[in-house]
C-alpha cells in the first residue's frame, strides 16, 4: 500500500526537476509497487509481472485484485487519504474525474522526457478521456480497448425459426419473444443498479442509434442536452418489455454486471439466444462452450448491435492507466507503465485483449469469430465526445441512469417521470 511521505520530490515531484537524472539513476534499493487490476487474466498479468521484475532488479511489483464496479470509489477514498496502490487499471472515462480529484499523477513531463510506448502518445486510442479539465494535462495512458457487439446463438435461431439477425431493436424483441416460446431466454443481460451497471450502456447504445445523445456540444462552446424525455422514456420501456415478458435473465433486477455468471452462463450452456457485451466477455463465452463441446463446431456468431432510425453504435471503450498521485516511487511506477503498454507484454502476457494503441492492434486481428465486433468496431463505435469533455461526469451520469431506469423497472416511478428526473439531474451537471 502506497503512504504520502516527505521525499527530496515531494508528492508534485514532476514540476521543475530533470526527469532524465532520475531516469537515468538506478532504482531506489528495494522499490515495492502495488499494481490494482480488475479482470480475470490474473494469471497471464503475473507472468508478465515477473518478467519486469526480472528486466529491473530492485523493483517488485504486487499484483493487487479488485471487483470493477468497486474500482474507482475505492481509489478515491484512499488517495483522499494519502493511500492506495502506485498503479491502478480504470475505465477509460473515469481517469478525467480522477485527475480533477488530485488522485493521479500528471504525466505531461514523464511522456516528454521519456516517451511512450514505439509510436508514442497519438498512437493511443481514446487519448482525449485521460486529459484533465484543461484538455491539457494528461492523468492517464489508455491500455486496453474494446467494445460492444451481439452474439447469437445459431442454434436457438435455427430451432426458434428466427429467419436472420435482427438489424433493429424492434427485430431483436421480436426474435427473443420466438426464443421464449421454445424454452429459451431472449436477449440476456443486468438489469441492476450500481457504480459500474450495464443499463447505461444499453441505454446509449439504444438512443444513440435512434438519433438521441445525453449530452451534446451546443454550438457556443458549452453543452447541451441532446435527447427529450419522451426518447428516455421509450427506452425504458424497451428493456422494461423484457422484463414483464420474462424474455431476460431470471433476476436481472439484482444482476449489475453484463459478465455475471447468471447472464453468461445461459450463453456458454446454449440456453439463451442473445447477448450485448464487449469483445473479451464473447471470447470467454465461446471458451466456455468449446470446453464443454471439445471439437464441435461454434454455435454462435458476432453481430452489430441493432438500430433504430439511425446507424448501429456502440462507444469506444477500454481501460486506462494511472499513476497514484501519492507514490513514493513515481520512476518505478512508469517504468511499469511503459512495460505494460509494449507489443513484449501484449504479444506474451495479455493474450485475450487488445491494445489501444493503433500501431499494436494493426499487429493483433480480431479472429473470423469475433468479426461481427470488428465490423462494430472500425464501423459503429463512436468516442464519448461530449460526455467526456462537458462538465457532467460520466461516472455520475452512469450511476443516476441506472438508478431512473431501475425506480421505473419495479414501478416506483413511470418511464416518463423518471426520464424526466434523469434529464433534470444532466441539466444540473451541465
Amino acid at each position: 500500500m502506497t503512504t504520502r511521505k516527505t521525499r527530496l520530490l515531494g508528492s508534485t515531484m514532476l514540476g521543475a526537476v530533470a526527469l532524465g537524472t532520475l531516469w537515468a539513476g538506478s532504482a531506489w534499493a528495494d522499490a515495492e509497487i502495488t499494481f490494482r487490476y480488475a479482470f480475470d487474466n490474473v494469471d497471464q498479468i503475473r507472468a508478465g509481472l515477473d518478467k519486469f521484475e526480472e528486466d529491473n532488479p530492485g523493483i517488485t511489483v504486487n499484483l493487487e485484485r479488485i471487483a470493477f464496479k468497486d474500482a474507482r470509489d475505492q481509489f478515491l477514498r484512499e488517495t483522499a487519504t494519502g493511500g492506495g496502490p502506485d498503479v491502478v487499471f480504470m475505465a477509460y472515462v473515469w481517469i478525467k474525474d480522477l485527475g480533477s480529484a488530485d488522485a493521479c499523477l500528471p504525466l505531461n513531463d514523464l511522456i516528454e522526457e521519456h516517451g511512450i510506448s514505439e509510436a508514442g502518445f497519438d498512437d493511443f486510442i481514446a487519448n482525449d478521456l485521460v486529459l484533465g479539465a484543461d484538455n491539457e494535462t494528461i492523468y492517464g495512458i489508455p491500455f486496453a480497448t474494446d467494445t460492444w457487439g451481439m452474439v447469437y446463438n445459431t442454434a436457438i435461431m435455427e430451432e426458434a425459426g428466427i429467419e436472420k439477425i435482427p438489424e433493429t431493436w424492434d427485430e431483436l424483441l421480436e426474435a427473443s419473444r420466438k426464443a421464449k416460446e421454445i424454452g429459451k431466454i431472449g436477449f440476456g443481460f443486468a438489469a441492476g443498479t450500481s457504480s459500474a451497471n450495464t443499463i447505461w450502456f444499453l441505454a446509449n447504445f439504444n438512443w444513440w442509434s435512434d438519433g438521441g445523445s445525453l449530452v451534446v456540444d451546443d454550438g457556443a462552446g458549452g453543452y447541451k442536452l441532446g435527447i427529450s424525455a419522451e426518447q428516455v422514456a421509450s427506452v425504458i420501456d424497451y428493456y422494461k418489455t423484457y422484463l414483464d415478458e420474462e424474455l431476460t435473465t431470471p433476476g436481472s433486477l439484482g444482476l449489475d454486471n453484463w459478465a455475471d455468471p447468471a447472464v453468461m452462463e445461459p450463453m456458454a450452456a446454449g440456453d439463451q439466444f442473445a447477448a450485448l457485451v464487449p469483445v473479451f466477455t464473447a471470447t470467454d463465452i465461446f471458451d466456455a462452450w468449446r470446453g464443454r463441446n471439445p471439437g464441435q463446431e461454434l454455435p454462435f456468431v458476432t453481430a452489430m448491435t441493432p438500430h433504430g432510425s439511425g446507424s448501429p453504435t456502440t462507444h469506444l471503450g477500454g481501460q486506462s492507466l494511472c499513476i497514484n498521485a501519492n507514490t513514493e516511487y513515481p520512476e518505478e511506477s512508469w517504468k511499469l507503465m511503459h512495460w505494460l503498454n509494449s507489443w513484449e507484454f501484449w504479444d506474451n502476457y495479455n493474450t485475450i485483449y487488445y491494445p489501444s494503441q493503433k500501431s499494436l492492434l494493426e499487429q493483433r486481428p480480431f479472429p473470423e469469430e469475433l468479426s461481427g465486433m470488428q465490423q462494430q468496431f472500425t464501423q459503429g463505435a463512436r468516442s464519448w465526445g461530449p460526455y467526456a469533455r462537458g462538465p457532467a461526469a460520466i461516472a455520475m451520469m452512469w450511476n443516476q441512469t441506472s438508478r431512473e431506469f431501475g425506480a421505473a423497472f419495479i414501478g416506483e416511478k413511470s418511464s416518463q417521470q423518471a426520464a424526466e428526473d434523469l434529464l433534470e439531474y444532466v441539466q444540473g451537471l451541465l
